[in-house]
């Protein structure tokens, strides 16, 4: 066996060597690089110009989902389904929200804190438009019970409606106040 063709090879090969360590030490560094410019982006803003979701949610430093952001499902048991954004009290219990609804109608409602009166029936402050234009922003007590309304009429007029309600007879008294006078009326009601 000759010598030179031995050295030849053996040249060759750790010239193949070295550009292997070379090409391994770059793809090294890259990814070092890479590394250390994500763990530099972990903290930085995200910005995009367009975000699409079926539903979006914050999240407080404990966990807790304090606003979100899309449509009820469809099993829902609200007057219609709605899509809006909802927002949540430190507990997580909905405290109210902003929604358009399939019915045409969009509100914007504040709750009672869980506690407060009927647990299913907690908003105390609404404000409504329905899909005819009119509408309406009405106050309730702790016992669901509207106390004074501000309406309007899709086709002209409204007023503000003040409320008496008569357990004890089933008698719901409204006495409503517009530009051109006072009226009274009653109605029956299941206590």
């Amino acid at each position: 066996m000759d010598d030179t063709d031995t050295l030849t090879r053996l040249q060759q090969s750790l010239r193949r060597l070295q550009y292997l360590v070379a090409a391994l030490a770059t793809l090294l560094l890259v990814l070092a690089s890479v590394t250390c410019w994500l763990l530099l982006q972990r903290n930085a803003p995200l910005h995009a110009h367009s975000i699409s979701t079926h539903r979006l949610q914050v999240l407080d430093d404990r966990g807790v989902v304090r606003v979100q952001i899309g449509q009820d499902a469809d099993d829902d048991d609200r007057r219609s389904r709605s899509a809006g954004l909802l927002i949540f009290d430190h507990s997580g219990t909905e405290r109210g929200g902003l929604a358009t609804f399939e019915d045409g109608a969009a509100a914007l409602a504040l709750d009672a804190p869980l506690g407060m009166g009927d647990a299913r029936l907690r908003d105390r402050a609404g404000l409504r438009v329905d899909a005819d234009g009119s509408a309406q922003l009405l106050l309730t007590d702790n016992l669901t019970r509207g106390v004074v309304r501000l309406h309007s009429k899709g086709g002209g007029g409204g007023g503000m409606d003040t409320f008496r309600w008569d357990m004890s007879n089933g008698t719901l008294h409204t006495r409503t106040l517009t530009y051109d006078g006072d009226e009274r009326s009653q109605r029956a009601f299941d206590p």
